[in-house]
């Protein structure tokens, strides 16, 4: 076990970390009520992520192996973002009906670019899946750096962040990223941190960090702001140490799933703490 940890414990503590940051910035996707449109955004960002591996492996430069998905992610997610909020601007019917019928576009839009390269199958199910006992090493230092400033962005920007959710949940005076203002870099900071986190991490790994412990926490008994974001971060961080490691010394458990299971449970048990 101890050979194992040496050799996965960058992607571990890096993992960790980035969980922490996705747990925290969840928070304030669903006080926004921005859930089911972030589940849409993710897709997108596997969507670029997969034709950016196409095109690498058939028309573009191998060494654009790493860039090219990230770059087609960033901009999946950032036009699924244009197109649900355009979507959602005429309100012809409810905000989660737009959204689940591009959700279901974008979905079959990854299995026919899959299709159409036929090498992606196994991609598809690693990027939808995640398997962080791949991730390399360059990918495990830059999840670490990504997932530190996104921790730091969230913790130090908490107020401002948390009032505009506020305004956002009770007051209902959500502001329109597409018209400017300071939300607009929350909104684009999701997105970026989206597509990286879809690339490396895989899709269910970034939902699941960013939704499963906000849903949970919020069973608490003991209400507060500053409760439910400890909480949150602290199960996103936790599960997916403890999921890892057992992962690890159990090599018949798949990662992520397990990393799943885990946030589920230490989700449960921390809404039940007095």
């Amino acid at each position: 076990m101890i050979d194992l940890l040496s050799i996965y414990g960058l992607a571990v503590v890096a993992s960790t970390i980035l969980a922490a940051g996705l747990g925290l910035m969840g928070v304030h996707l669903a006080a926004r009520d921005r859930a089911m449109q972030t589940m849409c955004i993710g897709q997108g960002a596997m969507l670029g992520v997969l034709l950016g591996i196409g095109l690498t492996q058939t028309v573009l430069s191998e060494q654009l192996d790493a860039v090219a998905p990230f770059i087609l992610a960033i901009l999946a997610a950032a036009g699924t973002f244009w197109l649900s909020e355009s979507l959602v601007a005429r309100k012809s019917a409810s905000r989660n009906t737009h959204f689940i019928a591009l959700f279901a576009v974008l979905l079959a839009g990854g299995y026919l670019v899959s299709a159409l390269f036929p090498a992606l199958e196994s991609h598809m199910a690693q990027k939808y899946f995640g398997d962080l006992a791949t991730v390399s090493q360059n990918q495990a230092w830059m999840t670490l750096l990504v997932g530190t400033v996104l921790l730091f962005c969230m913790v130090g920007l908490q107020k401002a962040v948390s009032r505009q959710s506020f305004e956002a949940a009770i007051l209902g005076r959500e502001r329109n990223p597409l018209a400017g203002g300071s939300g607009v870099w929350f909104a684009l900071g999701t997105l970026v941190i989206i597509g990286f986190a879809v690339q490396i991490v895989g899709y269910l790994f970034t939902i699941a960090c960013l939704f499963i412990p906000t849903s949970l926490a919020a069973r608490s008994r003991r209400l507060g702001l500053t409760r439910h974001l400890i909480l949150a971060g602290s199960v996103a961080a936790l599960a997916t140490a403890t999921g890892f490691v057992a992962s690890l010394y159990f090599s018949r458990l798949p990662t992520v799933p397990t990393i799943v299971a885990f946030t589920a449970l230490l989700g449960f048990v921390g809404s039940l703490l007095p």
